[in-house]
Formats: structure tokens, sequence, C-alpha cells
């Protein structure tokens, strides 16, 4: 069997609380993410969705090393990334790149497109000074801009054109795999399509591989592979993307898709509306996580954490309306 190009394997992120000021005592933990798994193939995009406190950012944060992990693995073509130190982890960092929601604020204002786009070029002296010229102005046009707009400041583009330079950054040092987070939910409406199409052609032709994290449920649905979806630091569904979106399994998954993607808009009745806030991660819910909120809560709901296993073929479901 192929090894995927990145593994997550049983991964936990647990961030302790403290109580007092002088003789701080820790008092519990947040359980940001509690065991969980999955694989991104080359090439190919997973999507990570969820709402607002589920894990998904903390999740990213793992995969890019910029967090430790209280437990469990992430290994990118079968090596643990975070035992990585000195040219090994220069090398992983130019292996997996990010691009992420806010284009203004992840570009630096003082430096030109070109400039942004070379830093880890230079960084990692990558070329000469021609070579890294002529490698800008290729990912320029590769992302759909002019190659003399790389003397241009940030400002002086469009949110999408910015999209876009933080894009060819990501590339410059021919990834493995790209990060996304919320690529293009601060993009104009008008616009989302076009990023999303050009992130596609890119994956087509260079071969790179993302993990998508993100809220909207339509972008997933159109860019996505196969589909991971999180609550409270759980996976509650995991499948291929059109497996998991005609046939949900999980309640809620449905209630997601029933306010963002009606099946039927004229019929409202059929929205699954869920009452009560997310609780907190730092005392989660006995039992299913998911129990004080869901329409259809049983007894054992409350008592037993239910097992993500197979429902379907490929089709993981961690809920025990399945028995």
């Amino acid at each position: 069997m192929t090894e995927p190009l990145l593994r997550v394997a049983h991964l936990r992120k647990y961030y302790p609380v403290a109580k007092g000021v002088l003789l701080a005592a820790t008092v519990g933990e947040v359980k940001a993410v509690d065991d969980i798994s999955f694989t991104i193939d080359a090439g190919r995009t997973l999507g990570l969705v969820g709402e607002s406190g589920c894990g998904k950012t903390t999740t990213s944060k793992l995969i890019l090393n910029l967090e430790q992990p209280t437990g469990g693995q992430v290994l990118l073509e079968g090596r643990p990334i975070h035992q990585l130190r000195g040219d090994a982890l220069r090398a992983y960092r130019a292996q997996v790149q990010a691009v992420f929601q806010d284009p203004w604020a992840s570009l630096n204002p003082r430096m030109t497109a070109g400039r942004i786009i070379a830093e880890s070029l230079i960084a990692t002296a990558w070329g000469s000074r021609a070579e890294i010229a002529a490698r800008v102005a290729e990912l320029l046009r590769h992302v759909g801009l002019r190659s003399e707009q790389a003397t241009h400041y940030p400002h002086e583009f469009s949110g999408g054109q910015r999209q876009r330079i933080a894009l060819a950054g990501a590339l410059a040092s021919r990834p493995r795999l790209i990060v996304l987070d919320e690529p293009v939910s601060a993009l104009d409406v008008s616009i989302r399509a076009q990023m999303m199409n050009l992130l596609k052609d890119v994956q087509a032709d260079d071969g790179v591989a993302y993990l998508l994290v993100a809220h909207d449920l339509a972008t997933v649905r159109y860019m996505a592979h196969d589909t991971v979806v999180m609550y409270l630091g759980k996976i509650v569904e995991y499948a291929p993307t059109q497996a998991l979106f005609g046939d949900v399994r999980h309640p809620y998954t449905k209630a997601l898709l029933s306010a963002v993607l009606p099946p039927r808009p004229d019929r409202r009745d059929e929205e699954i509306v869920l009452s009560g806030e997310i609780p907190s991660p730092l005392d989660p819910p006995h039992g299913c996580r998911f129990h004080t909120r869901c329409p259809f809560v049983m007894r054992r709901c409350t008592q037993e954490e239910p097992v993500l296993r197979e429902a379907a073929p490929d089709h993981l479901v961690a809920c025990h309306l399945e028995d």
C-alpha cells in the first residue's frame, strides 16, 4: 500500500488552564484537538470543516509545525515532523506552506510583491539574484498576474490579487502540501470562483496537495476530494466528499448542510436548527460531545463516547445512531 503524503495519527493538543497569579495552579486543560487521524495523498485536497472552536486552526498549526502536540504524530511521507531540527526542519518548512484567510494581514505592506514572493527563496539561498527574479516572474504569471507587477506594493492590488500573491509566495519553494486557511472567505463573492478555479488549476499543473480549512461548505464541496467534519476537538464524520454530501450520516453534519446547503430551499421547515451553544472544550460533555445539542439524543449518548467506525465503504462516522 502506498504511503500517503501526510498522515495524522491519534493527534492530540491540550492546553493547560491555570488559576491564580503568583502561585498559579493548573486546574484543567482545554482539549483543542483530541485523538484525530486522517491522511492526505499527493495531489489531492482534504477539506476540514466545523464551527469556530472545533479544533480546525489548532490542527493546521500542528501540521505546519507551529505547535508541539500533546500526543500522537504528524508524518510527512512516513517521517515524524515534530522531531525535525536544523536543516531537516528548514526543508520541511519549504515542503509545507500556508495561505491564510486575510491577504492584507498576511502580506508585508513595506515589501513589493516580488520581494514577498522571493522571501523564502532568498532565505534558503535558492539561486542567484537573476534566477530568483526569473522564478518570481514565472510565479506571477502562473497565478494570473503580470511579471511587471513584481515592483508593486500590496496596497496597489485588489483583495483577489493579494491572495494570488500569497499563493505565489507559497508556491515559490515548490511545496508538496499547502495549508489553505479560509482562502476565499475574505474575498468578494464575485471573485471567489476565480480563486477556487486558480487553486484547482495550480493543483493540476504542480501536483500539490491541499489541506483546506474552511467553514464554507460550498467551497469544500467544490474543491475537496475528501472531507473531515470536526466537533469540539473530535472527528465526527470522514468520507470522500461526494459520498459525504450525497449520504450524510452524522446529525451534526446534517445540521451544517441544512443551514448552508438546504436540499430544498423552498422548504425551510426541513432545516435542522441546533439548540444551545457549543460546550466549553475545558469541560466537554460526557459520552458523545454533541449530545447536548443533538435532536436525536439517546440515553446511551450521554454515557458512552461513540467510536469513529465505517458506516459505509470509506465512510467513517462517530454516532450511536449507526448501531
